[in-house]
């Protein structure tokens, strides 16, 4: 009997096990996971902070016990710390018992994630926290609770920064940012992104640029200007690194600390493979710019491109990924895919800007939707999209990415039919008129 190790679970090595049940009854499989916590909707966390997710198991999504209902034996507590390719073994730490163990596999997928990011300046605070495991929202929410905690300051504003400031506002505790540099949230045009400002200012929230924390004092934390402010809460989002240090000297090839994998899933050693946070693969639609996609989409799909490779069906590959995402802070939602801003910069293109309505003007709640699309100027394709607006940016990326990924070019879009109402669009979507602003400009190139 064949057998496959994953290392780690959440969302990448429990939906790849489960997958390879689905498609291989006699496979044997072993998860390894450091913590405690196999599967769970991670992303959901913050929601459970403001209460719109009002149960804390419902983010569960599986267990241990679950995955033994499908012989899928679960290790928690077990972290993977060495990897020999010749003998095909992996040495495994029982963290409980303190005791190194052996074993050997078929194959391995590799899922180990990553790790929140340390600030030296806040690590010795007692009510410093990262938001990455149900463990430590947990955690946050025993410290809110048990101090009734008022004030809260959030270093970064990336997903996790904005996301969490909507919830803990939610909760009804202020929130001050701290941004060290002049930009909030990159993933975003800095001219695309004042609906952040103006929710922060709508919501009473306190954002300090080009500040940080140089030390934390009881419950204060004094900035790098000299000021104080409260501080009984400190949560930090300023990013992760990938959890891949145990792969040194095992012969996986790494680049930057990531997993660089094929088609197929695999990493340069034929029957391993590597999927999730720590993985990193290409674009889609321009295959020669690597990106790493610490998303969950692409993690479901790598799951099931590996198991499929494992249970013997070459024929199910990957063609790479767009980096489809969308963030909700308050009312507005911000969607992009595609090349970052950096990246599209050194590919000849022309850019698309579309501001409109994001339904027929005349309706109650119609609301401005802002369109930008950077196309490449040999062969028409979007090289990225960026989409801003407080209802409708999520169907309107969904179909830029879908038509971007079938092979459309933005000249395209004025064939997408799109299912036209007053109360979802207008006879001319955005999208449309993408599609017939980027044939004018093209013509005068």
């Amino acid at each position: 009997m064949k057998k496959v190790i994953l290392v780690g679970g959440v969302a990448g090595g429990a939906t790849a096990a489960s997958q390879l049940r689905r498609l291989n009854p006699d496979i044997e499989i072993v998860i390894y996971e450091r913590y405690e916590d196999i599967s769970y909707g991670s992303c959901g966390m913050p929601y459970y902070i403001g209460g719109e997710v009002e149960e804390r198991d419902s983010l569960v999504n599986m267990t241990p016990g679950k995955f033994r209902d499908k012989n899928i034996f679960v290790k928690t507590g077990h972290e993977v710390t060495s990897v020999n390719t010749d003998e095909n073994t992996v040495t495994v730490l029982d963290k409980a018992n303190n005791r190194e163990i052996t074993d050997s596999y078929d194959y391995l997928v590799l899922s180990p994630g990553g790790s929140p990011k340390k600030l030296p300046s806040v690590k010795d605070g007692e009510q410093v926290f990262s938001l990455h495991r149900l463990a430590d929202l947990d955690y946050i929410m025993s410290y809110i609770e048990d101090n009734n905690v008022k004030e809260a300051v959030l270093i970064g504003s990336g997903y996790i920064g904005l996301e969490v400031t909507e919830n803990l506002t939610a909760k009804g505790i202020h929130v001050t940012i701290l941004q060290h540099d002049e930009r909030i949230y990159k993933n975003i045009e800095a001219d695309m992104n004042g609906v952040l400002y103006e929710a922060m200012t709508e919501h009473g929230i306190t954002l300090k640029l080009n500040t940080e924390i140089d030390y934390v004092d009881g419950s204060q934390a004094v900035l790098s200007n000299g000021e104080k402010i409260d501080a009984e809460l400190i949560i930090t989002g300023v990013g992760i690194s990938p959890n891949t240090g145990f792969l040194n000297n095992s012969g996986v090839s790494l680049k930057n600390g990531l997993i660089p994998i094929n088609k197929n899933g695999q990493t340069n050693v034929k029957n391993i493979y590597a999927l999730g946070d720590a993985a990193v693969t290409h674009y889609q639609h321009i295959p020669e710019i690597t990106m790493q996609a610490a998303l969950a989409w692409p993690a479901h799909r790598l799951a099931h491109i590996i198991a499929n490779q494992i249970s013997g069906d070459s024929s199910v590959t990957h063609e790479g990924f767009l980096g489809t995402n969308i963030v909700k802070f308050f009312d507005y939602h911000i969607a992009t895919f595609g090349l970052s801003e950096k990246e599209v910069a050194d590919v000849p293109h022309f850019v698309i800007d579309q501001k409109q309505k994001n339904k027929s003007g005349y309706m109650k709640g119609a609301a401005p939707i802002h369109v930008r699309v950077y196309v490449s100027t040999e062969t028409g394709i979007i090289l990225r999209a960026a989409v801003v607006g407080t209802e409708g940016v999520d169907k309107r990326i969904d179909i830029l990415s879908a038509h971007t990924r079938l092979g459309g070019t933005v000249y395209d879009l004025i064939n997408i039919e799109i299912g036209y109402s007053p109360p979802f669009s207008s006879p001319k979507d955005i999208i449309n008129m993408v599609g017939y602003k980027a044939r004018e400009k093209a013509e005068n190139l």
